[in-house]
Order: C-alpha cells, then structure tokens, then sequence
C-alpha cells in the first residue's frame, strides 16, 4: 500500500510540470522548420513565405497562410506542411523551368507578335493554367483577326534535365468574312447611315484596305455600344440596341451580323434650367456654361458638356465639394427633354492619399504633374475624371482607371491609379511618290516616353530627288518640374530649286524652345534660332537678282551667311481631333526678329487660322485662312531665301513656287519670292457613299485663293520682275485624302481661273496632305 502511496505523491508533484509541457505540446512550439524537395530554390528563399519562423507555434491558420503563400508564387506545383516531431516539415514540390518556347504553324500573323502575348517565356515557371491561359490569348488574338476558327494546341515535353520544353501547334482557320450588316427596328437612319457609325464594315474586294472587315464578337459588342451612342446623340432619349446576333452562313465561310434597334420617337431640347440648393451659390451665374440649347435635337452628350462646364467653373470659385446633377425630364406628347442642372451640396472630400500601380516603365512623378492635386487637396468626382483625361491624354497607357475607398476619417480619401502601359516607341519608314519631288522616302523614330520620364526624342530623314533633310528634337515637358516645356531642335536641309529660281540652298542650324500653357487650350511659346545658310550653284542663266545674292559672282557661285534670331508664338487650339478635326478652331501667330548677332536683321510674322464645322456626321467644312510678312530693319534688304515663297502648298492648281514675283527676263523665269502674302481655302470633306470610314478615304470639293507680292531692293531695281504688287490667283477643284500607313496622303486636281500670265501651273497634285 505505501507504494502506490508513494507514486500517487510523485504524480501530484509532477502535475504542473507535465501540465507547462502539455501546454507547450498544445501550443506547437517548433524548435526548427526543415525544407525538402528544393532543387533550384534556396531554402532561405522558401522561409521567406513563411508566416512561421523557429520558434513559434504551428498554429493552422498560420500553416494555411503559408501554403497559400508559397503556392501563390508560381514557384511550385505542390506545397505540404507537416510536424515531425519537434520540427514542422515543409515539402515542396517544384515547377519545371521553360527550356524552350516555339510556335508551330503560324503563317497569318508574325510569330513575334504571337509571342508578344505569351506569358510563358524561356526561364520561367511553368504551370499547366499557364499554359492553357497563353493558347487562350492566342486564340483571341486570332479571333481579333477574324480568324474564329482556328484551334490552337498548348503541349508541353519534359527534358531529361527536367526543365520543358513548351509548344504552340496553331491549326490556322479562315478568315470570317462579314457577309452583310442589317438593322432591324430602323426607320430615321439608313443602313448605309448606320453602317458609318460602327467600326465593323462588309467585306468587298478592298478588303486588302480595311482592318474590320471580318468576324469579331468584341469589336461587335463595341458597336453596339458606338450604335446606342448615336441615338442618344442624336434625338433618340428612349432608344435602345436591343440585341445583336451573328448567324454564320452554311458554307461556314461568313456572317450575317443583326443589330436589333427600338428607336422610340426623335425628341428636342426644351429650355434648359440651373438651379443651386447650395447657399452662396447663384444658379443664374452659370447659365453660360450650359450647352444645351432650347429647340436644339436632344444630345446626350451635350448634357454630360454641360454638368462638366458647371461643375469646372463651380471649383473655380472656391465649391469644389458642390456636385451638379442633370436631371431629364422627358414629355413624350410634345416629344420635349426639359434638363434641370441641379447645384446640390456634396460631402467634403480631402485626398489622404495617391496610389499608383501597372507603370513598371514611367515614373510616379510623370503622371502625378497631370493630376493637378496633392495628398491634403479637395477633390470631386468631376477633377478626379479630368485627372483621369489628362493622364489618358499623355499617350503612355493603353488604359487609365481611378478608383476612389474611403480613408482614415469620414471626409479623408484614398485614390488608386491604375495604368495599362503601352508602347511608346515609334520606327518607321516609308516610299511614295509626289508630284512636285518625284519619289520621296523617310525613316523615322519617335519615343514619347524617354526611360519613363515623359520626355520625348525623335529622329527623321527624308528625301527626294531635289530635297535631303534631317532633323533631331528632344522636348521636355516639364522644365526643371515647371509648367514650362523646354527643347531644342538640330536640322539640316538642302533643297534643289533649280527647276523654280536656278539655285541650291542649305540650311543647317538648330533652336532653343520654351512653351507655357497658359489655359487648356491657350499656349505660348519663344525661341532662339542659329541658321547657317548657304545660296550655292548658282548659274549663270540666273537671274540677276539671284546672282547678285552671290557677291564676286560670277567667281564664286556660291554665298553663307549665318542668321541669329529670337522668335515668341501662340497657339489656340480647340479641334475635337489632332488627326482628323471635325469641330473646332487652331490659330497660331509666330514673330521671329533675326539681328541677335549674326549677319542677317529681319522681322517676320506668320498668322495661320483654321476652322472645322461638322455638318452631319459625313460632312465636315473647313477654313483657313493665313498671312505673312517680313521686313528688313537697321537698313538691311530681306536676303533671297529668306523670303516668302507659294504655290501649290497654298492655292492648289499652281506649281511649287508658281506664283508671286517672277523675273520674265531670266531664261528660266525664275521665282524670286515675295515680302507678304495671304491666302484663303474653303473645303467641304465628306464620307465617301459606300466606302467603310475605316478605309480612310475621304473626298473632298474646295477653292484656294491667294497673293504672294513685294520683293527686296535687289529684284525691284530690275526692269523684267512681275508681281511686286499683289494680284489675286484663285482655283476650285477636288480631292481624295487617304490615312494611310504612312500618314495622311492627298490627290488633288484644281483648276485655276485666276492666275497671271508668267504663273506655273500644275493642275494634279499628289503627297502628303497640307491640312
């Protein structure tokens, strides 16, 4: 009995010890973490993941968040965590590295495009979601080209080594073909109409022109949106797409794609209102800023202007936290939309702030600037989307997305930036041939986003068989992080004018530029210009004034002189468009004064004005109108290429240099150029009837008229000049503009019915368009 006695007392004795141990047993407390199965991995890389380390206990949520971690990382295919004893085991199973990725097959489209949307690439990990997500994206791409039924077959080999080797088998099918595209539903537009207004067109035998002449379910969803668009834009409030559908023909070779549209009735604006429920605030004081009009066809996008002037010129004057609601209320007896711009006080918003994500290349800084607000900033929906426009506008980013969560306090908030990059390079190059150069060639190269600064750098060469030039440019736009953008210009260009004025010139040199925004659409600009210019081979069948430009003529048939300027412009500009305006005015004005050292003393202005009016959707006017004039000072005379020289560029049906001031005696009535002139254009540009817009291809009717007149001392003191006092040369005519690969490319062919009798004409004309 005294035995068990004896143990029971050693038991009790032990109790609080094995009761630490058991707790300590409980708790999982892990001397050591052990990893197996590492291959190319080092195991401090594998702890790293962890959300354990020695020492701590191997609680399961723990565990869990660490197999999810290492799993996450693409690293392995398997992952087990597991207590041996005192020690938790980690297991890892790795994935293979890509050996080799190849494309099998591929005949349509380039396999370096084709690769440029793969993620599985050589010394990556490979994973079979991986690899079904690559031949996914493939097929798309495919599919963007109206190829749908291809297949594309993912396989993967494992090499002795155990790394893979990673292939794409592409079974290329058939372009789909868009048979035909109908509405149904539709009764104020044509289908012709309705076609222009989406991007995807018929197929015909320009098909070699288009690039959506075939199958592609997004680009027709896109339609439909472009479609609903139209109708609201176009006095259709209640308007719906209702469906679209794409039956495939038999032979498995086209589609019939259907857009189903319910109209409703045309309604038209009534007379618009402001009100503000916001003291302080006079809902009168920004009528001006409505663009809706009483009786005007109702415009959705009108509406939407309008909430976005309102609300602009509320943050001016110190409401950044007022919010603008339009509010439509539709008569469908009178077929009326009465908008009320309601002024409605909104919650106060400070930025705590800014996140930005996806700009692995452009730095934080380049798209900070754009947002025009800083951490601490009030901010509103209405300058968070202009922040959103403007960073969009830079040309960096395929996407722009802001999204706003609430921050620390009630009126703090927090922004999100995130950016789809996409290339900013630009290579190219390119042959044509010109009317007045023959054939002519370029290469180019542009970046517009210099090592992710926003800076940009561009680099041309061109020629012709009378013209060779090249220029360099660098602009930065933010000058020592100002508003101020600075760049500098290196150029060079000789010219063969033997054909108009029997003479060569060279021009080389370079410019220092500042430019200041001084409203969104308002901007200045000055300069400073070194040009070394050089009159050389010159004849002697030239005319006099041309050689008298040469001094000790005829020993010498060439003269340099070196010409030193200051020069300031402005730039108005308010096109919807800087490819293709169809709404809108751009004037700019430029004083250049030579005489900052040098040999040359001049004054120069230049005036250009242009403006675009849309018509209809197909039809677009446009004017322009522009004037010059230069003038010697400190008694110097203006120097031969230093003048003003027009033809064809300016009033279409003359020659290059056809008209202005012309020496009759000279055996080849040479062109001498002239001190002013002034021109005028009005062109009306529509939609080619039939032709997809995605072509390209526009026409257009217009007439040029214009003066060149005034020559220097040199050429009045000759008795065979003509064209010293201005005399009207006027044309009318047609032309075809082309948006090609190469830029916009134009024909024209023009009629001159006023001209003087020493003119040069050249009725067809062909190059790269001037407007």
């Amino acid at each position: 009995m005294r035995l068990p006695h004896c143990i029971a007392r050693i038991v009790l004795a032990l109790l609080p010890f094995a009761g630490a141990a058991g707790a300590s047993l409980a708790a999982g407390a892990t001397p050591d973490v052990e990893v197996a199965g590492l291959r190319t991995i080092s195991a401090e890389s594998v702890r790293a993941y962890l959300a354990f380390s020695a020492g701590d206990g191997d609680d399961a949520r723990m565990i869990d968040a660490s197999l999810k971690t290492l799993m996450a990382t693409g690293l392995f295919a398997d992952v087990r965590i597991e207590r041996q004893g005192t020690k938790l085991a980690v297991t890892v199973v790795e994935n293979p590295i890509v050996a080799a990725v190849t494309i099998e097959g591929a005949t349509a489209i380039e396999k370096k495009t084709i690769e440029a949307e793969l993620k599985l690439k050589p010394r990556e990990r490979f994973t079979e979601a991986r690899l079904h997500a690559d031949a996914l994206r493939v097929r798309d791409l495919y599919r963007r080209k109206g190829r749908v039924t291809t297949a594309i077959v993912p396989k993967a080999q494992a090499r002795a080594d155990g790394r893979i080797d990673v292939a794409f088998a592409i079974l290329e099918g058939a372009v789909s073909r868009i048979d035909r595209i109908a509405f149904t539903g539709a009764r104020a537009f044509s289908e012709r109409q309705l076609r222009d207004v989406i991007s995807t067109s018929e197929s015909s035998w320009l098909d070699v022109l288009k690039t959506a002449a075939f199958y592609d379910a997004e680009r027709i969803e896109n339609d439909r949106e472009l479609l609903q668009r139209h109708y609201l834009t176009h006095g259709f409030p209640e308007a719906r797409v209702t469906g679209v559908t794409a039956e495939l023909n038999a032979e498995g070779t086209g589609y019939v794609v259907t857009f189903a549209v319910d109209e409703g009735e045309r309604h038209v604006f009534g007379a618009p209102d402001v009100e503000a429920k916001v003291a302080g605030i006079d809902a009168k004081s920004f009528t001006d800023q409505v663009k809706v009009k009483t009786g005007g066809v109702y415009d959705r996008e009108r509406i939407d202007r309008s909430v976005e002037a309102v609300s602009e010129a509320l943050s001016r004057q110190g409401h950044p936290f007022a919010r603008v609601q339009a509010v439509a209320r539709t008569d469908r007896a009178a077929r009326r939309v009465d908008v009320v711009f309601r002024i409605e006080a909104g919650k106060p918003r400070y930025l705590e702030r800014i996140d930005i994500t996806g700009n692995d290349r452009t730095k934080d800084q380049v798209i900070r600037r754009e947002l025009r607000f800083v951490e601490g900033d009030p901010v509103n929906a209405f300058l968070i989307e202009r922040a959103r426009n403007r960073v969009k506008a830079l040309g960096f980013f395929k996407s722009v997305d802001i999204k706003t969560k609430p921050g620390s306090v009630a009126d703090r908030v927090h922004l999100t930036i995130a950016v789809v990059e996409q290339e900013t390079g630009e290579f190219g190059f390119g042959a044509g041939y010109s009317t007045t150069e023959g054939i002519v060639g370029d290469i180019s190269w542009t970046e517009r986003n210099l090592f992710g600064n926003g800076q940009t750098l561009r680099f041309k060469v061109a020629g012709s068989a009378t013209r060779l030039q090249a220029d360099v440019g660098f602009t930065e736009p933010h000058l020592l992080g100002s508003n101020v953008a600075g760049g500098f210009d290196l150029f060079y260009k000789d010219v063969d004018y033997t054909k108009q004025a029997s003479f060569m010139s060279r021009k080389v040199g370079g410019d220092l530029r500042l430019g200041l925004p001084l409203a969104e659409q308002l901007s200045t600009s000055v300069n400073y210009t070194f040009v070394r210019s050089t009159l050389y081979n010159v004849g002697p069948a030239a005319s006099a004034a041309i050689r008298e430009a040469v001094p000790g003529f005829p020993d010498k048939a060439s003269a340099s002189y070196n010409t030193s300027s200051v020069g300031t412009g402005t730039a108005f500009d308010t096109r919807d468009s800087k490819k293709r305006p169809t709404s809108g005015v751009y004037v700019t004005t430029t004083q250049d004064f030579a005489g900052v050292g040098g040999d040359v003393r001049f004054l120069r202005s230049v005036v250009d004005a242009r403006g675009y009016y849309p018509v209809s959707d197909s039809v677009t006017l446009f004017g322009r109108a522009t004037g010059g004039v230069i003038s010697g000072w400190g008694g110097q005379d203006v120097r031969l290429l230093d003048l003003f020289t027009k033809g064809g560029e300016t009033v279409r049906g003359f020659a290059t240099a056809g008209f202005g001031p012309r020496d009759q005696a000279s055996a080849n009535l040479d062109a001498l150029g002239g001190r002013m002139f002034a021109a005028t254009t009005a062109e009306a540009q529509f939609e080619l009837p039939g032709v997809p817009r995605d072509f390209g291809l526009r026409g257009a009717v217009f007439a040029d008229a214009g003066s060149l007149w005034g020559v220097n001392r040199t050429a009045a003191a000759l008795p065979g000049v003509a064209g010293t006092t201005p005399s009207l040369r006027a044309s009318a005519g047609v032309g075809l503009t082309w948006d090609s690969p190469l830029g916009p490319l134009r024909a024209d062919y023009a009629i001159p019915f006023a001209k003087q009798g020493y003119d040069k004409l050249q009725p067809f004309s062909f190059g790269i368009a001037p407007f």
